[in-house]
């Protein structure tokens, strides 16, 4: 039998992937690689014959627990996104303009609570949050112009439609694209 495939330095190896989990993908397996190698190099200099020999061997490695910590420095740890975090800001965003149609206290908070969780989600570039950001300019603009033109003429005036219109559909594309980005960046 392999000294590598005895069962305690499989116990072992699988103890560090259990430990490095929370690691890169990438990272993990470079880990692995590297500690079977290790394991490999170490009975081939000095063959175990027994239990104690391969656990001195195994000992003289460290602890998983070390040996993950010390690969982790300097490594940013992905956490996972929830289908939440994901979705809130692409409904938030397209959703203001209309909600500030019918009160544009709740259209500025749906925009505010958007455009917050947008740059807080992990799983978007910086350009694509500036993107975002941008895209709900029309928002705050159409509020404006809709409290300005409620104030000086009809309530139905065609000219407020154009100043709703870009407000939902300028984030609305935004929306859209940043679907498209998140499904890029994830896969």
């Amino acid at each position: 039998m392999k000294t590598v495939e005895h069962p305690l330095a499989v116990a072992y190896l699988e103890a560090v992937a259990r430990e490095a989990a929370a690691l890169a993908p990438e990272r993990r397996n470079e880990l692995l690689a590297d500690l079977t190698e290790h394991i490999a190099v170490a009975f081939a200099e000095r063959p175990a014959r027994n239990e104690a020999e391969v656990k001195a061997v195994l000992d003289r490695l460290g602890d998983p627990r070390t040996i993950v910590a010390t690969a982790r420095e300097g490594e940013t740890i992905v956490l996972p996104v929830s289908k939440w975090h994901s979705l809130a800001p692409l409904i938030l965003l397209p959703v203001a303009g209309l909600l500030g149609v019918v009160n544009p206290v709740l259209g500025g908070i749906a925009m505010i609570a958007g455009v917050v969780l947008l740059w807080a989600a992990p799983h978007w570039s910086r350009r694509d949050k500036i993107i975002g950001t941008v895209a709900t300019l029309p928002v705050p603009i159409a509020l404006a112009g809709m409290a300005f033109t409620a104030a000086t003429t009809a309530p139905l005036d065609p000219g407020l439609l154009t100043l709703v219109a870009p407000s939902v559909l300028v984030p609305a594309a935004a929306s859209v694209y940043l679907l498209r980005a998140g499904r890029r960046m994830s896969s």
